[in-house]
């Protein structure tokens, strides 16, 4: 049984194309999990185990074909936020969901995430801001990046 609220997710994702997501996070067995679910709902996941991981996937990859990346806070190396940062250094237009069981995240570090999205609240929400960012327009249509107003 998928979690509460994820049936309605579900069902809006035939009218989107399927952002290809990055997934960032030092706790294996949850970050599996999580790019399971993501992907049964029609994303494409990738997961990295780490920063470094992860850097080396966005530069591997031509810095083009990831649309989103979805970081854990407290990771070995640097935290979800420093990641993002350097990430969007790679990729200005990167769109980055810090997606973290973390209490008090100075706002100050989050300027490279665009939403706080807390574990603890569970899958749903992280999927509904997913659709969210392809439904406005602001992850990639096809081959070609779309610019989203006021974003």
């Amino acid at each position: 049984m998928l979690y509460t609220g994820v049936e309605a997710v579900m069902r809006n994702l035939k009218l989107l194309t399927s952002p290809r997501i990055l997934m960032v996070d030092d706790e294996i067995e949850q970050l599996k999990l999580r790019a399971q679910v993501i992907e049964m709902c029609g994303f494409a996941a990738i997961t990295a185990y780490g920063p470094m991981e992860a850097i080396d996937i966005m530069t591997a990859r031509q810095r083009g074909t990831i649309d989103l990346v979805i970081l854990d806070y407290n990771m070995p190396v640097m935290n979800g936020c420093a990641l993002a940062q350097k990430l969007r250094s790679i990729r200005p237009e990167l769109k980055t969901i810090l997606h973290s069981g973390s209490a008090g995240i100075p706002r100050s570090e989050m300027t490279s995430v665009d939403v706080l999205i807390h574990k603890g609240d569970g899958i749903a929400p992280l999927l509904k801001q997913i659709v969210e960012f392809a439904r406005v327009g602001m992850l990639r249509s096809g081959s070609s990046a779309l610019e989203a107003d006021g974003a």
